[in-house]
């Protein structure tokens, strides 16, 4: 038996400025978990910041990993399912979950924040991702995407009682496990994180940064997988994983550069061993 566990990313990977895969591989890497990326799209930067990017979609590639891997025998102990952009590729990935049962699936549903969904998504688009949910075990949607998914309004005063309605709805959606970051907090500048492991729903506040990073809540789900892969529970894990990111963004805050380009991701990833 291999001795590491091994996991299949459906994900975007951006050349410059760090997002998705780039920051996904060397997190699990470093953690001792094997990656293995199948990326749905390749871009020269992520879209935010850096102009309009080239662009190259890989609309059947999921589609032809599945198909190999199932003629080759080759499983994953976890998938991790993020930036998709299609219909296509939602299909594609409820087919590849489908071939892999019995494997652990974390889902991001990555389409939007700060009250808004990305530019280049729909409403539509928010409804096909729901279909994922069911099929997942773990979903980890920021507060902006967790409204849009449940219906609730954004901009509504942020209550208890809103965000025990929107965990109830997600989990009438099909949602077992769920972890909801950037949600708003009565203490001024902090902001929580929802846990939701089953049984029991905790929410922690962390004041908030000064600047904000592209890319962190791909590193965010990475070491949340990372740490339950290596045994922790989901309550411990999403502690460990928002305290890497916080470490990160205090040491990226330090140095004067572009926060388009990203947390400095190199130099925090001794903090994983």
């Amino acid at each position: 038996m291999k001795p590491v566990k091994r996991v299949a990313v459906i994900h975007d990977l951006s050349v410059v400025g760090k997002a998705a895969l780039t920051n996904i591989i060397p997190v699990l890497s470093v953690m001792g978990v094997e990656v293995c990326p199948i990326p749905t799209m390749i871009l020269s930067t992520h879209t935010g910041g850096f102009g309009v990017p080239e662009v190259i979609k890989l609309p059947r590639f999921i589609d032809g990993c599945n198909n190999h891997y199932k003629k080759i025998g080759i499983t994953f102990d976890t998938l991790f399912v993020g930036y998709l952009g299609s219909e296509d590729a939602i299909k594609s990935s409820i087919d590849f979950i489908n071939e892999n049962k019995g494997t652990n699936v974390v889902l991001d549903p990555i389409f939007g924040d700060g009250g808004l969904c990305y530019s280049n998504f729909t409403m539509e688009y928010v409804n096909s991702i729901k279909k994922l949910i069911p099929f997942s075990d773990i979903i980890t949607p920021n507060y902006t995407e967790a409204c849009f998914l449940t219906g609730e309004d954004y901009n509504e005063e942020f209550t208890e009682e809103k965000l025990i309605r929107i965990y109830k709805k997600l989990l009438k959606i099909g949602a077992k496990k769920i972890v909801i970051t950037s949600i708003p907090s009565y203490i001024k500048n902090h902001l929580g994180i929802g846990i939701f492991n089953g049984e029991d729903f905790n929410v922690f506040y962390k004041e908030k940064s000064e600047k904000s990073y592209p890319g962190t809540g791909d590193i965010f789900t990475s070491v949340l997988i990372g740490k339950m892969i290596n045994g922790l529970n989901l309550y411990d894990s999403a502690l460990c994983a928002h305290y890497f990111v916080s470490s990160c963004i205090v040491e990226s805050s330090k140095y004067d550069y572009p926060t388009k380009e990203g947390v400095l991701l190199e130099k925090n990833l001794k903090l994983l061993l």
